[in-house]
């Protein structure tokens, strides 16, 4: 029985019949080679999200004219006919399995640096990015129309290579996007001023694709709103729209935001599910093509809303994809319950921040679809594994053991399984954390693995089910600062805050740590009244958490009215009163109604010294090997099911 009709209904854009309302989304991966060409890797991702059920994939900004508009490394080109090969095996990946195949064209304008591309960059106007923060040489008008000409090209090579539609890529404070808005474009020519002359790149664009390539769809991903001063707001991109439709555009790709507007292009968890959906519903009033609209969707009965209530015509997917490939195919089976969700911890694009291929906190196989193929792996029937703690690591490693084959027994000390995701999910805006736990302990549940809660492993379980492989993934414990007097003094941890045995209200609170894990508890605490310092020796509050989120989370503690100290320590506690040193002068005198430690964790297996006997088959994995975070431990998870399954498969 097929679920949500509304959403899985069929439509046309343009000359195209699309299956269902569900685009993924384009989003930059980083997944192509240095030189620009398609990847393996890029075409297992694209083709596993065909096979989980997408209507469209809109294959990510594929740069129309290398070196100068790219924004990173791993990103395609499409500005060479060397390019089609490739492109032409991604987009047969994509049609193969009965999605529709478009490819975004784009160029990054002043949005990216000369550590990039080698060059200074370009845009309409000298006007810098405030992100990036590099001069832009101004465009010339004759170098204006050979960029016009290389995005029609582009097209045409998407055409030959099998792509059914474009998309043009005027959104995100990128080169179509800088020419649009007022805040960035001030020129006085014929590319500038008005809105007319403002839109003259775009429609010449689309003019000259409608030319040379008129059976190819075309769709426009266009901001809304900018969110900046003299930005483009939602009554001048309604008129773009119109003007639009009459160029021969096929579908509007509603979105929002640059790189100088804050959290509003790529969102924080704060954010509701479907936050900027009203931008959708201004341009479906000022067109009659079809509109897509997005923004972290995540439940399928939501999506399925949005288009029966007529607020867009398409949804489009980013992270949900990521984290499930199998999204939209779960959603039509009526399976939700199955669907592994986003946290949005937005570490997918912190991975992009950093220059690095783009990867998944919750999901291992995305851009390693090869690496964790199932094919050929086919353990011995009698392969027996013991897996001793439940948390993130421990679950990922029995359920992938279990789903390849091997018996697994899993062993967790305490009655409730989760490990640190019980307390992640607490804090605010955290609850995607807790839903994650949620949806292991189902597929727990729904497994063959022997469960034993409440029960502490010990070398006597080792005699009783001779285990051909243990993984420890035992996690880790509270680090306990070396601060004098602090034995003989009442503190509480930050799991008894946020667990509520110990419950403050209108008290002062001095947190004792300030990485995200103090940061977040002091966030908790705000919302009891209490006011709250946070002492860090370090010089960053935390430091190592991504950063959308964490400006969210910054922000939220500023207008809480936590007082920040870092680069300071307490070295010394008498009862409720502390003595903070920042090291250059004499300590200062603090007194609290109470002290919350977090000052971090420390990996915790006592069982190791016991079972190094098992040598190559024990595995230390996640926090107990080492201190990281969800992304290592369920990455690790994965990897190690692997390893064994393989292992054993070659006994």
């Amino acid at each position: 029985m097929e679920h949500f009709p509304a959403l899985f209904a069929p439509i046309q854009v343009g000359d195209l019949t699309l299956k269902n309302r569900i685009i993924m989304a384009p989003m930059l991966v980083g997944y192509g080679h240095l030189d620009g060409r398609v990847s393996d890797s890029i075409i297992d991702y694209y083709e596993a999200r065909a096979q989980g059920g997408a209507g469209l994939i809109i294959v990510e900004a594929a740069c129309i004219d290398s070196p100068a508009g790219q924004e990173g490394l791993g990103q395609l080109n499409i500005d060479n006919d060397r390019y089609v090969e490739g492109l032409a095996r991604l987009s047969h990946s994509i049609k193969r399995h009965g999605a529709r195949a478009f490819i975004q064209l784009f160029h990054a304008g002043r949005q990216t640096t000369s550590k990039i591309t080698g060059q200074q960059p370009v845009a309409p106007s000298p006007v810098p990015c405030r992100i990036t923060a590099e001069l832009p040489r101004q465009l010339e008008i004759p170098e204006i129309q050979a960029l016009e000409n290389k995005f029609i090209k582009a097209a045409a090579y998407a055409r030959t290579a099998g792509f059914e539609g474009v998309e043009i890529h005027a959104a995100h404070g990128y080169l179509i996007n800088q020419f649009l808005s007022g805040h960035s474009n001030q020129r006085n020519d014929s590319y500038g001023g008005s809105l007319q002359n403002r839109m003259r790149i775009l429609l010449n664009i689309i003019s000259g694709i409608r030319h040379s390539t008129p059976d190819l769809a075309v769709s426009v991903r266009i901001n809304i709103d900018d969110f900046v001063p003299g930005g483009l707001q939602p009554d001048e991109s309604s008129i773009i729209c119109r003007y639009l439709e009459q160029a021969g555009v096929n579908m509007i790709n509603c979105t929002c935001g640059t790189y100088e507007s804050g959290l509003t292009s790529i969102e924080p968890s704060s954010y509701p599910e479907g936050w900027k959906i009203y931008l959708a519903e201004e341009i479906k009033k000022a067109v009659s093509i079809p509109v897509a609209g997005g923004g972290m969707v995540s439940s399928p009965r939501f999506a399925s809303e949005l288009v029966e209530k007529g607020r867009c015509d398409l949804v489009y997917l980013g992270r949900s994809l990521l984290a499930d490939a199998q999204w939209i195919d779960k959603a039509r089976l009526g399976k939700i319950t199955d669907i592994r969700p986003c946290i949005r911890c937005n570490q997918c694009i912190g991975s992009n921040f950093q220059g690095l291929p783009v990867s998944c906190t919750v999901n291992p196989h995305s851009g390693r679809e090869s690496q964790f193929s199932h094919s050929g792996i086919k353990p011995a029937v009698k392969s027996r594994v013991a897996v001793i703690g439940s948390g993130p690591a421990g679950l990922q490693t029995a359920l992938s053991l279990s789903r390849l084959g091997l018996e697994v027994h899993l062993y967790e000390k305490e009655v409730q399984a989760g490990g640190l995701m019980n307390l992640a999910g607490i804090p605010p805006h955290k609850q995607r954390v807790a839903e994650l736990r949620d949806y292991m302990l189902r597929q727990l549940k729904q497994s063959r693995i022997e469960k034993n809660f409440g029960h502490e492993f010990t070398i006597a379980d080792v005699d009783e089910i001779q285990p051909d492989d243990i993984v420890l993934a035992t996690g880790s414990i509270p680090l306990l600062p070396d601060i004098e007097g602090l034995e003989k003094s009442r503190y509480c941890t930050l799991e008894e805050i946020l667990n509520k045995k110990v419950q403050l209200k209108s008290q002062h609170a001095i947190v004792i740590g300030g990485g995200e894990n103090g940061c977040e508890t002091a966030d908790f605490l705000l919302e009891s009244g209490n006011q709250v310092t946070i002492i860090e020796q370090g010089s960053i509050l935390a430091a190592g958490m991504e950063k959308k989120n964490r400006r969210d989370l910054m922000n939220r503690l500023s207008e809480g009215g936590v007082v920040k100290r870092t680069s300071c320590q307490v070295i010394r506690i008498d009862h409720k009163l502390l003595w903070i040193s920042d090291g250059k002068g004499e300590p200062e005198k603090m007194e609290a109604d109470a002290i919350v430690l977090a000052a971090g964790y420390k990996p915790y297996h006592p069982l190791y010294m016991q079972l190094r006997t098992f040598n190559d088959n024990l595995f230390v994995i996640g926090d107990a090997l080492r201190v990281r975070g969800f992304k290592s431990a369920i990455l690790e998870g994965e990897m190690t099911a692997y390893t064994i399954a393989r292992k054993n498969l070659a006994k």
